[in-house]
């Protein structure tokens, strides 16, 4: 029989799990198994209070908890030295190594909240070492491994509704469970501090909630010192706090945590997961310490992200893992404000490509840009101006274009944007990589929102070919009525009958297409029908003529068949075949847009006889 071969990255792999298996020394560390390990026992951990000298504390087991989850175990200790009589376990010594006599038994990575002694839980090193095998081959995709995750049914309605954009971002983590010990045991995960800079004290305070229930704690933080050439990866050791970066450039967003252990190029942290996320590509950091908060719910780390020196690949239950000398793919975005008056003011940062994270930091970085150059309060407008694209390689650009007024304008326009990243990272048809977000803001500090107060025709009785002169009257906020016309041409091909004429925002005619198709389950058949429909739908700051006439037809894997017979038309959307069918009960026939600088409202219904 012809022998199997197998890689070198899992034959080390298996070697190395068979040497933890029998605590002898693996990759230079010898460790103890959780089976040696009993109450009383003393040790000594390691971190960083101050700067970036790692300094010695002392452990005390208390206990062990066999089974706190699937092949999960937890040892339990009492913490004492340094600073930690007073502040009790730091938010950010997760990952800190704990060593009995020469051997490394794992990770600080739980604790209580209000504990009145620094009591934490340590993962075994046995399980961390676990995450190198489930590592992913180089060069396979990352983008849309979790397709369409996290996104509600009929996404494209959201784009359409930019309130619920809001509601989606601010509940996003929402759908992370809890992972690990924390999920079976009243312990949790030890909070993971999240750094903020370039980014608005209220911008923070708008996006904590959201960050708290997926055990981060945000913080104002700020830039490490640069080391000398070469010296960088030289502080990524046991005990050395390390960064997870997450944004970098004119907006930073780094975690901050502590190498559990190292062997040349790889790398060990945290003892809990970030996120839980699986395979990533998050950026690698040294990082220091530049003070402590102590506090009865959870003292943490003030700190900071210092330079990148790899890519952590791995967001595990038991940690996270990554190599030194590699480099994340991220998603440059470039952002240009123009107030109505002043100089534009230009901004660049780089968000890592991770298709569940991405969208969210994006999000939050655009609302921390806007609340720290604009008001976050009153009356507002901005407009996405031309150039403002979405480029994906290999496929059509996405052309934002749309206005947004009022208290929530920067919201608006940031979900907008920050959810079309994530219908393209997480599509279901196959892995996309973003080339890079442009964005041209034109800001104004008034609220520009304008109401479709009344609509007419000139007749109401044509004849197929006629051109229909549709007037509307347009009421701006704190501004006098003016009228607008729109021409509209009958089409040649339309049989007698009546015929509905809309006129008002693109939003509610969003919603009355949407009411008539409740309970569909229509889908686009590709990715490119996919950014079709994105670039076509209806914007904020145009007044809509829509005519419409009843129909018997259907729409088949995003092609039209109109008029069809009824008995037709009743088969092909039967149950069993739903899916990529949709029900047409009106059709349009004609559609024409009015251009305006405002925000439109208001909607009003007329009907036309079209006569032989």
């Amino acid at each position: 029989m012809k022998r199997l071969s197998r890689s070198p990255r899992i034959d080390s792999a298996f070697l190395f799990l068979f040497l933890a298996a029998l605590g002898l020394p693996a990759h230079g560390q010898e460790i103890i198994p959780f089976s040696e390990i009993k109450t009383g026992m003393k040790g000594v951990g390691k971190t960083v209070f101050s700067g970036t000298r790692i300094e010695d504390f002392q452990v005390e087991v208390i206990g062990t908890l066999e089974h706190v989850a699937p092949q999960r175990n937890l040892i339990l200790v009492r913490l004492s030295g340094g600073p930690l009589a007073n502040t009790g376990v730091l938010s950010g010594m997760s990952g800190s190594p704990v060593y009995f006599g020469d051997r490394l038994a794992g990770a600080v990575a739980y604790t209580w909240g209000f504990a009145r002694e620094p009591v934490a839980g340590v993962t075994p090193i046995q399980e961390m070492l676990q995450i190198e095998e489930k590592e992913t081959p180089a060069g396979s995709p990352q983008g849309g491994r979790r397709a369409m995750a996290g996104l509600p049914g009929r996404p494209l309605s959201l784009l359409k509704d930019p309130a619920r954009l809001t509601e989606h971002f601010a509940s996003y983590f929402d759908r992370l469970l809890p992972g690990g010990a924390a999920a079976a045991s009243p312990m949790a995960p030890i909070t993971t501090p999240l750094l903020f800079s370039g980014v608005s004290v209220r911008a923070l305070d708008r996006l904590a909630p959201s960050l708290a229930s997926a055990g981060l704690l945000p913080v104002q933080g700020g830039t490490a010192s640069r080391s000398q050439a070469g010296a960088a990866e030289a502080k990524i050791a046991p005990g050395a706090g390390v960064g997870i970066k997450l944004v970098r450039g004119d907006v930073e967003m780094a975690a901050i945590c502590t190498v559990t252990y190292r062997e040349k190029d790889r790398v060990m942290a945290c003892g809990h997961p970030l996120l839980n996320l699986g395979p990533t590509d998050l950026i690698m950091t040294t990082a220091q310490v530049n003070g402590l908060f102590p506090s009865l719910q959870e003292s943490f780390k003030f700190a900071s992200a210092g330079e990148e020196v790899g890519a952590f690949r791995q967001d595990r239950a038991t940690g996270v893992f990554g190599y030194l000398g590699k480099r994340p793919r991220l998603i440059p975005v470039r952002l240009e404000l123009q107030p109505q008056m002043g100089r534009p003011q230009r901004y660049a940062f780089d968000i890592v490509e991770d298709s569940f994270l991405a969208p969210y930091l994006l999000y939050a970085a655009l609302n921390g840009i806007l609340s720290n150059e604009e008001k976050d309060y009153g009356e507002v407008t901005l407009a996405y101006k031309a150039g403002s694209t979405i480029q994906v390689s290999g496929e059509e650009d996405i052309e934002l274009k749309n206005l947004f007024a009022g208290d929530l304008a920067s919201l608006y326009a940031s979900g907008t944007v920050a959810f079309i990243t994530q219908l393209l990272l997480n599509n279901e048809y196959h892995p996309v990589h973003i080339e890079g977000i442009n964005l041209i803001l034109g800001y104004h500090d008034e609220r520009r929102m304008a109401r479709v107060e009344r609509a007419w025709v000139n007749k109401d009785r044509v004849r197929a070919g006629e051109t229909v002169q549709v007037s509307a009257a347009i009421k701006p906020f704190r501004g006098p009525e003016v009228i607008r016309q729109i021409d509209m041409k009958i089409p040649e091909e339309v049989l007698p009958g009546r015929l509905v004429l809309q006129v008002g925002d693109g939003l509610t005619l969003a919603r009355i297409e949407d009411e008539g198709e409740t309970g569909d389950d229509f889908h686009p058949r590709d990715l490119a029908q996919l950014i079709w429909l994105i670039n076509h739908l209806r914007g904020n700051d145009k007044v809509y003529a829509l005519l419409s006439r009843a129909d018997n037809g259907i729409l088949f894997q995003g092609r039209r068949l109109p008029n069809l017979p009824p008995s037709v038309a009743q088969v092909m959307v039967r149950p069993q075949t739903r899916g990529n069918y949709l029900r047409i009960w009106s059709r349009g026939i004609a559609e024409e847009k009015l251009d305006t600088d405002y925000m439109i409202t208001g909607f009003k219904q007329l009907t036309i006889d079209v006569e032989e």
